[in-house]
């Protein structure tokens, strides 16, 4: 009879044992997920940053190259006047 008390305590205990470690197991599992999740988020975020940059950067090589206007030649005097000239008549002659 003491045998088998000794036996079923022994089970017990070792019952005791394995679901406390599944419990442990559990936990850090949770952890984990939880720790993941966060990843995902902090990843979605980042992708979402990189997507913004993408379609500026799309944007802006779609975007026409302005025309470029070649400047006049140094010592084109009469060239010079007409864009002086074309100044004046853009001012409301009050020197602004």
């Amino acid at each position: 009879m003491n045998d088998i008390m000794q036996m079923l305590i022994l089970i017990i205990l070792g019952l005791l044992g394995i679901t406390r470690l599944q419990a442990h197991k559990n936990k850090d599992l949770k952890k984990d997920i939880q720790k993941t999740r966060d990843t995902v988020k902090q990843t979605e975020k980042e992708l979402e940053k990189i997507d913004e940059v993408h379609q500026k950067i799309t944007t802006i090589t779609q975007e026409a190259v302005p025309e470029k206007i070649e400047p006049p030649e140094s010592g084109d005097s009469a060239s010079r006047l007409d864009r002086l000239n074309r100044l004046h008549e853009h001012t409301d002659g009050r020197g602004q």
